[in-house]
């Protein structure tokens, strides 16, 4: 991305990347140290013009909300790459 000039990183995570919870343990460590790397990150290569940002999917992919189906994510996806101004998105809001 440096070389080319262009690119965002996208990090996609679960809830627990930002709410840890006991009944998901592994995926709340693994979140986590996935989140500062990322925060990290957006902090060293935003002065270079190279965005960093994360999404947050609630509840998983798919299911009834269709906010949550693959095309739709891939949709808010590419708008975070196209906007390239906010680091973290909720594809719906934390209960």
């Amino acid at each position: 991305m440096r070389a080319l000039g262009r690119g965002t990183a996208l990090f996609v995570n679960g809830s627990s990347a930002v709410r840890p919870n006991h009944n998901y343990a592994g995926t709340s460590a693994a979140f986590a140290a996935e989140s500062a790397y990322a925060q990290m990150l957006h902090h060293a290569l935003e002065p270079e013009g190279i965005p960093v940002a994360r999404l947050i999917i609630p509840l998983g992919i798919g299911g009834d909300d269709p906010a949550h189906e693959p095309a739709a994510l891939a949709e808010t996806l590419w708008r975070i790459h196209s906007e390239g101004k906010k680091f973290r998105t909720f594809v719906t809001p934390l209960a």
